[in-house]
Formats: C-alpha cells, structure tokens, sequence
C-alpha cells in the first residue's frame, strides 16, 4: 500500500541526507591531512644521482725533436730542441721552480730560469710541447746558441686547451765531450694583448694568411718594438712568397753571438725567417729555390745586412753567408742601435 510523505518530514530528510553526503566529501577531501592523535608520514624523496664527472681529455703526446740529416750541428740542435721540449712538457700544478728544476743546470742559472719561465708555468695548468724549429744563434768551439720555435698545448682544470708558440733562447757549451744545457736565457716573452692602435704596416703583416708569426714575434710588434721599415719589407716579400717567422726581439740573444755587440734583433730592426714556401731554409741550398729567391730579392732591394746560405754581392757588403746562416735568412733593415 502506497504512503504519502509528509512533506516536511521529507524536506527535513533530505537536509540530513546533504549534511550527510557534505561531510563524507569533506572527510575525503581531508584524506591527506594528518589527524589528531597521528603522525603524519614524511614525503618520499627521489633517489640522488651524483653528477656526471666531466671527461677531461689527454694531451696529445709528441716524439722527442730529431734533427734532419741536413742539418748542421745535428747533436746540438738534437740537445737544444728535446731540452726545450722537456721543460715545456709538466703535469698539472707545476710550479716554475718544479720546471726549471728539471733542467739540471746550475742554482743561479736555475734562478734565473724559475723566473723567466714563469709566463709559461699558469697555475693549475698542464703543458705538452711540440719542437717546430731549432734556429741556430751562434757557435764556437765550445758553445752553441739556438732559438728553438716550440708549440705549446696548455690544458686548465676544466679541460679547456690554448696554443702558443714560443721562440726560446737556448744556450749549450761543451769541452771534449757532448754538448750540455748551459742556459735557458729567455723563454720568448710575456703573453700581451693587440691593441687597437696598431700602425698600418703592424695590421698588415699581422693579418697576413701569408706570414706564420711565432706569439713571440707577434707581442713583439703588439708592444711596438719592430721597426715599420722591417714590417714594411716583410709586407712586401709576402707579396711574392709565404715564409716563417722564428724571430724579432723576444727569443734571441741581446748581443751578436760571444760578442759585446748589440744586435739588430734587440732594437726591433731585424727578422729571422726559417722557412719558405712550406719549405725549411736548410732544406733548399741550391740556386732557383723559393728559399733562394726570396734571399736575392732581399739583396737587390738594398737592405742593411742579409745573412743566408748564399753571398750575393762579395765580401764586405750587406749580404753574408756563414755557417750560422744556413738554415734561415737574416733580414736588417737598419742600423743597429749602439
């Protein structure tokens, strides 16, 4: 039998039932609040993974300098060169007094060195070195000078490299036995940045894809210690050839060879060149070679003093020839100062 509802009874349910239905919601909204009389559990937290260890890459490694059968005095620039390349060559954090103390020279020449080869030593770095060339200086009897362009590879701690290419001023001495390391004299100068000011004649020869400038030559000019008139020539040859620098000032003896000389090369009036055309100087000792070619055009066009492995106009005049010369082209453009 149907009931009929009262209804206000009716109404008064279904309030009750919403009460109802609300706080069973509220209840499932509160799920995740702690309640009285509990603790609430602590979040989990994903595992943590260390970081990767970045992969510092070697250094390459270089064979010790060997000397060509063409050259002269082969177990001395075989000394300079594998010396130069021992002290350029150190583990990260090194300091200037571990290098120089290698060499094996005497305490002050190892003083004088530890200070000198500081520009090369940066903190927390690592070096390797690559022998390019060993240009002779000079010799006696008894001594051997040799300015031996040398590249070289540094590595920060963070893995990052950098390149420079040194010209370094080497001395050895001997009596009757084999050559020995006597002096490590210079270490081709102190990194310098290229002003914006440079000359003409500087951005010239420094911005030529046909001259290869040791970093010690190029702070050389960097610093304005090259005559404009040895640019200018410079300039000029690379019109006809391309060619290496080993040498301006930076990396060579202040004096002539055992001499109290000043040479031209300490007044910024003079350039080693030691290759031609992709070619060393010792390599081509014959008339017609680019090496050859760019040595008369030197003569012909009146310079100060050219030493090469060839005499172009007879005793006495600008252009020489000696054993010292054989292996590069001495270009002076004027006079050195007293």
């Amino acid at each position: 039998m149907d009931q009929d509802l009262d209804p206000e009874v009716g109404v008064v349910k279904l309030a009750t039932g919403l009460v109802v239905a609300l706080l069973a919601v509220a209840g499932c909204a509160s799920d995740d609040r702690p309640r009285e009389g509990t603790v609430a559990a602590k979040p989990q937290r994903a595992s943590l993974v260390p970081p990767a260890t970045p992969v510092i890459e070697p250094l390459p490694t270089f064979p010790q300098y060997e000397p060509g059968p063409e050259e002269p005095f082969p177990n001395a620039k075989r000394v300079a060169g594998q010396a130069v390349q021992q002290l350029l060559t150190y583990e990260r954090g090194a300091t200037p007094a571990d290098v120089a103390g290698r060499v094996g020279l005497s305490p002050s020449a190892t003083q004088q060195l530890t200070e000198s080869v500081a520009p090369a030593v940066p903190p927390k770095t690592a070096s390797v070195a690559e022998v390019i060339y060993p240009q002779m200086a000079g010799t006696t009897e008894t001594t051997y000078g040799a300015m031996v362009v040398v590249r070289q590879i540094l590595q920060d701690a963070a893995g990052r490299r950098s390149a420079v290419t040194r010209t370094v001023d080497i001395r050895l001495r001997r009596t009757t036995g084999p050559w020995s390391v006597e002096q490590i004299a210079s270490i081709g100068g102190s990194p310098t940045k290229r002003p914006a000011d440079l000359s003409a004649s500087a951005r010239r020869v420094l911005d030529s894809s046909r001259i290869t400038f040791t970093d010690s030559a190029r702070w050389d000019i960097y610093r304005g210690a090259v005559d404009t008139r040895l640019l200018d020539a410079l300039a000029r040859a690379a019109e006809r050839h391309r060619f290496s620098v080993a040498v301006l000032s930076s990396g060579h003896p202040r004096n002539v060879w055992q001499t109290d000389r000043r040479s031209a090369h300490s007044s910024g009036y003079a350039a080693d060149l030691y290759a031609v055309d992709g070619r060393l100087v010792v390599r081509q000792p014959k008339a017609g070679t680019p090496a050859y070619e760019l040595a008369k055009s030197f003569a012909a066009s009146g310079v100060r003093q050219l030493g090469s492995p060839w005499d172009f106009d007879g005793p006495g005049r600008a252009s020489f020839t000696d054993v010292v010369h054989r292996d590069h082209l001495h270009l002076q453009q004027a006079a050195a100062s007293p």
